[in-house]
């Protein structure tokens, strides 16, 4: 008896190392994996086999998917048959060579000028729960998931701006932000969201902060997940952006992210932000940022980071306070 009571707690505690979120998709690369042995009469697993595995399956799939099957198969693995996938250098090795001089299809950002036109210009009429969309989805990096979750406990209204709590995001890192009248343009943002919250129906009967909006009145439906993910390519359409469909669900996060690079932002600043956890990222975006190559230019040619206007604003604003369309960090 005890030893069944032993081994119900080793289970329960391997079960716990997957993470609730995405365990179906665990458990289903697993089913892949094995029904894949069972049709080529793989008794016991060897390394080989794994190596043969994601032979077939780099054939189709991209390098990033190879190494999310990857990761997600080792974590099964390990805890359903104590293999320790980690352990097969080959294997690794020709996942990495396969991730040579692949460039991942990132989603395309918007200006800040593109987002002030298409707040200034769109008519409310149609467009005004689309608006709040991209406020609140580049004011606080928000996934798409993000804000198909926010409720409306979740936003609260202090006068002078706008307080918005992020919680269970993907990397269980719960973030806040404040949206306020910052904008260059004087654009009144916090009055745009106001005007959205307040028609919504008394007869709601849910929490989701983000219901349909029609004929310049709320419904009472809330907005589905997939919604948020066409709401950046509806915007880049009316812009007349090209290639409109690259603007996906993650376009707002991206946005954010790179508007605070180009500001001159600290990496800490930049962490904390979008609520990620490794430096790596955030080095990627700096590298990335417009403003921060021109100051490298300027220090290269001899101009000089002290004697260069744009590069002395973006240190002034380093030392200060950021700000991202209308919601301003302190460091």
């Amino acid at each position: 008896m005890e030893n069944f009571e032993l081994e119900d707690a080793v289970k329960e505690v391997m079960d716990g190392i997957l993470p609730k979120k995405s365990r179906k998709i665990y458990e289903a690369q697993y089913d892949t994996f094995v029904k894949w042995c069972c049709q080529r009469k793989i008794g016991k697993c060897q390394r080989r086999c794994f190596t043969c595995f994601f032979a077939e399956k780099s054939k189709t799939l991209s390098s990033s998917t190879l190494w999310a099957h990857y990761s997600m198969l080792k974590t099964m693995l390990n805890v359903k048959r104590n293999i320790d996938v980690g352990k097969f250098y080959k294997l690794s090795a020709f996942l990495k060579r396969k991730s040579e001089r692949y460039k991942p299809k990132n989603a395309k950002v918007l200006t800040l000028d593109q987002i002030d036109k298409f707040l200034l210009e769109v008519p409310d009429k149609d467009f005004l729960m689309i608006k709040v969309a991209l406020i609140f989805g580049v004011a606080g990096a928000c996934r798409g998931k993000e804000l198909h979750q926010l409720t409306i406990s979740d936003v609260t209204d202090m006068d002078h701006a706008l307080l918005v709590n992020v919680r269970n995001t993907k990397n269980n890192v719960d973030r806040n932000f404040i949206i306020n009248n910052s904008n260059k343009n004087g654009i009144d943002l916090i009055e745009v969201c106001r005007k959205y919250m307040a028609l919504r129906k008394p007869e709601t009967t849910h929490s989701r902060f983000f219901v349909r909006y029609e004929k310049s009145q709320c419904t009472v439906q809330a907005i589905g997940k997939n919604t948020f993910g066409k709401i950046p390519q509806k915007v880049a359409e009316y812009l007349n952006l090209p290639n409109s469909t690259l603007y996906t669900g993650h376009c707002f996060r991206r946005t954010s992210a790179s508007l605070l690079a180009d500001s001159g932002a600290s990496i800490d600043v930049w962490k904390r932000h979008g609520g990620w956890k490794s430096a790596s990222v955030a080095e990627g975006y700096i590298e990335n940022s417009i403003n921060t190559k021109k100051i490298v230019a300027d220090s290269i040619f001899g101009l000089g980071v002290g004697n260069s206007t744009e590069s002395a604003s973006a240190h002034q604003v380093s030392g200060s306070a950021v700000c991202i369309v209308g919601i301003v960090y302190f460091k």
